[in-house]
């Protein structure tokens, strides 16, 4: 499976819901194998902190540190069907967590084995209790510990310890724009069954997996073709083989159309008098 995928030059996949509950010797391990990074929405018994043999602390599949705070170690995720700003509001302490998060250093090998630092050595934290991180950039965040040792060192994980590890920490805010790129997956497959065609049973009515693959390639141009130019509609935009026209800003304001005003029935009065008459 690593060997097929690899050859079709994929780098990053997007699951459905519910598909980190497959086996990870099935799914996730032959794609991180592969070199290939997977993003996905981690259940709920997946969440929250798992054992972990190192000076780390491995919580929602991803290592953070081990003074991590723990109003930051269980976080709620946002409601179904949450507006945009409530998921900025619980995306907010998912971010700052990241900040805390082991950084990788080196790896995979050919086992799987990858190796961390914490964030203090990865120049994602400063602390005035570690007078080296200091000299770290400014953009990183300040905070305060209770003591004077950031870690034990580097740490080594195997493939088996992060069978859930994301590039996107799950909960944040760049994970849900990841995860979010199945919509336009999504709406294409709608499209392909029942929305623009319905490639069902009897669409193709040819035989040979070579005529049907250049059938459907026909049907996708078509469906690209028929996107394109309801793009070009929605923003007003004219095609290459159409004569540039001045289009109306989209911002004004449209022309009143009343009848039976005072200045039409004063000008129809006035223009009816014969010509010499005052008018009453």
């Amino acid at each position: 499976m690593a060997a097929l995928i690899a050859d079709q030059n994929v780098k990053d996949v997007v699951w459905d819901p519910g598909y980190s509950l497959c086996r990870s010797e099935t799914s996730y391990f032959p794609l991180a194998q592969a070199g290939i990074h997977a993003t996905f929405q981690p259940v709920t018994h997946q969440r929250g902190i798992k054992p972990f043999g190192g000076d780390a602390l491995l919580i929602d599949g991803a290592l953070f540190s081990a003074l991590l705070p723990n109003e930051l170690r269980d976080l709620a995720v946002p409601p179904r069907g949450a507006s945009l700003d409530e998921k900025l509001e619980y995306e907010a302490k998912f971010n700052q967590r990241a900040r805390w998060r082991y950084a990788r250093h080196a790896g995979p090998d050919a086992d799987g084995a990858t190796r961390w630092r914490c964030p203090f050595c990865a120049s994602l934290l400063r602390s005035r209790q570690l007078p080296k991180t200091m000299r770290n950039s400014r953009t990183a965040p300040l905070v305060s510990i209770d003591r004077d040792v950031c870690c034990e060192g580097t740490i080594t994980a195997q493939a088996g310890d992060l069978p859930l590890w994301q590039r996107c920490l799950a909960g944040t805010t760049a994970w849900r724009i990841s995860m979010g790129r199945r919509q336009v997956v999504e709406s294409v497959n709608a499209a392909l069954k029942g929305a623009f065609v319905d490639l069902g049973r009897g669409f193709l009515r040819v035989f040979g997996q070579a005529k049907a693959t250049v059938l459907l390639g026909f049907t996708l141009a078509a469906y690209n073709t028929d996107r394109v130019r309801s793009f070009r509609a929605k923003h007003r935009i004219p095609s290459p083989d159409e004569p540039s026209v001045a289009l109306p800003p989209t911002d004004a304001p449209r022309a009143k159309r009343r009848r039976g005003t005072w200045s039409q029935l004063l000008r129809r009065h006035t223009s009816s008098e014969p010509p010499g008459r005052p008018a009453e």
